[in-house]
């Protein structure tokens, strides 16, 4: 082999390397936007557990709400149709 043909492979091989460590830049980019969406995805997903904590909260509340108003219906309900039982025997 003689100098020429050494150094034509050797530019071959650091064409290699340009080429393989441009790859890498264009996966490390690539890496790093998805870490930056992952990041997004987490603080979003923290926020909506947030949000379902109060929402639970309030829910909550708002059955405590509905089985009051239940029980008063059920309680006038019941107080009506003794009237009505009452004014039915007079």
């Amino acid at each position: 082999m003689n100098e020429n043909q050494v150094g034509v492979i050797l530019e071959e091989v650091r064409d290699m390397f340009k080429t393989l460590a441009e790859g890498q830049r264009i996966i490390e980019n690539r890496l790093g936007k998805v870490e930056e969406g992952q990041k997004a995805l987490e603080n979003g997903q923290k926020l909506l557990e947030s949000d379902m904590k109060k929402v639970k909260s309030d829910l909550q509340i708002i059955k405590s709400f509905v089985i009051a108003a239940d029980n008063s219906f059920n309680d006038y309900e019941s107080r009506i149709k003794a009237l009505e039982k009452k004014t039915a025997n007079l």
